[in-house]
């Protein structure tokens, strides 16, 4: 146990270190925000009792950061209730790790979990910073903002992609299988190129649609989340470095568009990977009722 701990927050240090580099409000608050969904995960899938790994991961991060001693430990307290909060929220109303199975649970998890339990970090995060003077109280509205989108990217985009691909069974792929996922990876990353990384594009980002729809058809929950992160990521890059569609505001605004694209995207791709999933399902209890008959 003491070892996941320790790994838990070395993940979460390296991915906080990248959020952070992305800060534009504020050096501690950032839209793009990674170990939210570490977190998050990492309590779904072995339990409260890592909890002090994400406690440390999160007072590293802040620690070597513009904090003091009683800034880090303040904001370290909020991203541990914060997480915590999450996955009790998870755990109690919408059916745990499984939560991506259904469809109406995955709504309960966005409402729950990414729009409410995200409010407790972000709470307790710029207040630790305004009360120790590192960020003054007629910003609180912005940084806070920033803080609670941080987070809800996070949810939406890490946590379902770590839940999914390790709680999901590896399905026995054939030649021909292996050949369409290849075909598949191959156009999201030349679509996503084209639009977000070449600069040749204007206002076609949500293109990467279809296979996004390819993949949860064809690959179910795990090709789904896979697309909608692969493409995220990518747009993420670009915009990063100025090129893309969301690139023609300032940076700060840049990165909150881009994050509107990312839930979109996560939240279509879990939705409609859940639905196919459902049908699958009553299909197949359907065909066993009729072999019984």
């Amino acid at each position: 146990m003491a070892m996941a701990i320790l790994s838990l927050a070395g993940v979460y240090f390296i991915a906080g270190k990248f959020g952070l580099s992305l800060a534009m409000e504020h050096p501690s608050a950032s839209t793009i925000w990674p170990p939210r969904g570490i977190a998050l995960a990492a309590l779904l899938l072995w339990g409260d009792r890592v909890w002090p790994g994400v406690f440390l991961g999160a007072f590293l991060v802040n620690i070597t950061t513009e904090s003091d001693l009683a800034t880090a430990l303040g904001i370290a307290s909020g991203s541990t209730l914060g997480a915590l909060a999450g996955a009790w929220l998870m755990n109690r109303f919408a059916n745990g790790y499984n939560v991506f199975e259904r469809a109406r649970n995955i709504f309960k998890f966005v409402l729950l979990t990414a729009f409410i339990s995200t409010a407790v970090s972000a709470t307790f995060g710029v207040t630790s910073l305004t009360l120790r003077g590192y960020a003054s109280w007629d910003r609180y509205g912005a940084i806070w903002v920033t803080w609670w989108l941080g987070d809800i990217t996070g949810d939406l985009l890490v946590a379902p992609l770590l839940v999914i691909w390790l709680t999901q069974p590896y399905p026995n792929l054939k030649p021909r299988r292996i050949f369409e996922a290849l075909g598949l990876l191959l156009l999201i990353l030349s679509l996503a190129h084209i639009v977000f990384l070449s600069g040749a594009a204007r206002a076609l980002e949500y293109v990467l649609i279809l296979p996004l729809l390819w993949a949860a058809f064809r690959f179910g929950q795990r090709g789904a989340v896979t697309a909608a992160f692969l493409t995220s990521a990518i747009a993420l890059a670009g915009t990063v470095q100025g090129i893309g569609p969301f690139a023609t505001a300032g940076p700060s605004q840049a990165l909150v568009h881009l994050q509107g694209f990312m839930g979109t995207i996560a939240m279509a791709a879990l939705v409609l990977a859940a639905v196919i999933s459902e049908r699958m399902r009553a299909e197949q209890r359907l065909e066993v009722q009729e072999a019984v008959s």
